[in-house]
């Protein structure tokens, strides 16, 4: 009787590893949709930004560009902070359902 019950208990041990590493995926991707989110919104700053003319004293050359640079990276990463825009929560609820529901969507034409 001991050794069945010591089964039973590697099993239980082997689900929870199971549900720990769902866990460490569902997290591993929810943080890949966030950096994609400030990704995406870093490009968009710097599209804006480039609309804008450079002339005067303001503009520094190099240095004041790469100034630019992480300043817009690190807005862009604050920005995505929680619900952002809501592209990453967008983006893992589709991605977490896994790619069996996006090809029958795509064969059923929706």
């Amino acid at each position: 009787m001991m050794r069945i019950g010591g089964e039973g208990t590697a099993l239980k041990q082997t689900g929870a590893a199971a549900d720990t590493l769902k866990e460490k995926q569902e997290k591993k991707l929810r943080k890949a949709c966030h950096d994609f989110e400030a990704l995406m919104l870093k490009q968009l700053l710097t599209s804006m930004r480039k609309s804008i003319p450079k002339d005067g004293i303001l503009h520094g050359g190099y240095a004041s560009d790469m100034y630019q640079s992480m300043q817009d990276d690190a807005l862009a990463q604050e920005m995505a902070k929680g619900r952002g825009m809501g592209l990453g929560d967008s983006l893992y609820r589709q991605l977490s359902r896994g790619p069996q529901s996006i090809v029958h969507r795509y064969r059923q034409g929706k």
